[in-house]
Order: C-alpha cells, then structure tokens, then sequence
C-alpha cells in the first residue's frame, strides 16, 4: 500500500474485524459478568448470607478486565503469523500501519473497557436489587479510583506484552509469552533491588522507620515522595526507573510489535 493510513478504509477495516470478533467479545464479556452473578449467588445461599466486601468486588473488577485484555491477543489475533492461516489476514486491502492500529484498538482498549463497563454495570445492578449482599455503588466509592489509578500501568503494559508475545511466537504462545513477562518483570525487580540494597543501602536503611512500599507499580509515587528529597541521587534513580516503567516498557513493547509486524514473513 503506497497510502500507509487512510481513515476511510481503516474504519472499513476496524468495521469489518468487530463485526467477525463480535462473537467472543459478547462470550468472553459475559463469562466475566456472570462470574460475578455467581459470587454474589454463592454469598447469599452458601455463605449464610455474608456480604461481599467492596475490596474484593473491585478486586475481581482488576482481575477480570486484566484476564480479558491479556486473553485478547490470543483469542482474537492467535492466526495472524500462523505460516498458512495468517495469509488470509495479510492479504486484506489495508496497509500494516492500519491492520496494527485495529488490532491494538481491539485487544487493549475496545474489549477491555467493554468488559469494564459490563461488569460495572452488574455490580451496580446487583447492589441495586441485593444492597444487602452488595453494600454501596462500586463506582461511587473513592476506593475504587485509587485502586483503578494504581493499576493502570498493569492493564497498559501487561496486555502490550501479551499483543507483542501473540506476534513474536508462533507455537506455544501463550506459555512463551507468560514466561518471558516473568522473566522481564524478575530482571527488572532485580535492578530495583540492586539499585536499592547496595547502591543507596545506607539512604535506605535511613528511611525504614517510614516502612516505605518499594513496588515496580508504585516507583512514580515514591518519586513523588518527600522521604527521598534530601537524597537527590536516589530519588533521580527511582525516577528513571519510573519513566522506564511507565513509559520505556509500553513504548518498547508497541514499537517491537509493530516491527515485527511489519517485517513478518510467510
């Protein structure tokens, strides 16, 4: 394609892969709703009737929206590389810079705020008809905000992770891809640790009175932090290990998937 993004004919494309993936998305939206139907019913008949605390409602809220964005690449993509069953995708009239933007739009951010919003919608629904069970509007409770907030970074990286994996690997995807998360996750916290218990372990010992939470999804807050003022080199380092977080992982991993994309062979 010598047009490398035309608006009308990637809506046609993005038209076209919602309708044939409409299917799942209704599945997999309503396995995750109806999850929550089913712990509210076990509450109330298997329990003897205890509420469901709000922290596990939003937890599973987390949890299921993550699952969906993770899932999504695999599901819906899982035959784009594939040597003989991906040339069909390959072979529609749009350019690679539109058939990734679809894909991308679909499985990170279509799907997930589709199953975000349903299952919001029946938690209110059930707190509506069942207070008892469900105390209070989920999306009402402050909260919910910050747990929301504080896991966005997750259900940014985590599923761009997964999209690159799905292009990257051709068998097994699924187990190649969790395992090179965790392996990209263990050499990360163990820079963190580094950096923390032998770079500036006298700055840290200093500050365990303040019994500080040093998480790889908290390094923008604790940059933020007045506890590291007085010690410039360590709050430069947390900061720059916040900005490859939170900037350097979701950049890194949409630019090596479009590449790999773009330079897929058949």
């Amino acid at each position: 394609m010598k047009i490398h993004f035309n608006i009308n004919r990637f809506g046609k494309l993005l038209s076209k892969e919602l309708r044939e993936r409409t299917p799942f998305i209704v599945k997999m939206v309503g396995i995750m709703s109806l999850i929550l139907v089913g712990i509210w019913l076990t509450s109330m008949f298997f329990v003897r009737g205890s509420a469901v605390p709000m922290e596990a409602r939003t937890t599973y809220l987390y949890i299921a929206v993550l699952i969906t964005a993770l899932s999504a690449p695999f599901s819906m993509y899982k035959n784009y590389n594939h040597p003989k069953k991906g040339i069909d995708y390959v072979t529609l009239p749009a350019s690679i810079e539109e058939k990734f933007l679809s894909m991308l739009l679909i499985s990170t951010v279509i799907l997930p705020a589709i199953a975000f919003i349903s299952i919001a919608f029946t938690d209110t629904f059930i707190s509506i008809i069942s207070p008892s069970m469900f105390s209070g509007l989920m999306i009402t409770e402050p909260d919910f905000y910050t747990k929301m907030n504080g896991s966005v970074s997750d259900l940014i990286i985590i599923p761009l992770l997964c999209l690159l994996g799905n292009l990257l690997f051709r068998g097994n995807k699924i187990v190649k891809t969790v395992l090179s998360i965790i392996a990209t996750y263990i050499i990360f916290i163990m820079i963190i640790a580094f950096i923390f218990l032998y770079v500036y372990k006298d700055q840290i010992e200093t500050l365990q009175n303040f019994e500080l939470q040093i998480r790889v999804d908290n390094l923008y807050d604790l940059f933020r932090s007045e506890y590291f003022a007085p010690y410039p080199g360590l709050k430069i380092s947390v900061g720059i290990l916040a900005l490859l977080y939170n900037f350097g992982f979701p950049i890194g991993a949409l630019t090596a998937a479009y590449y790999r994309m773009k330079k897929l062979q058949y």
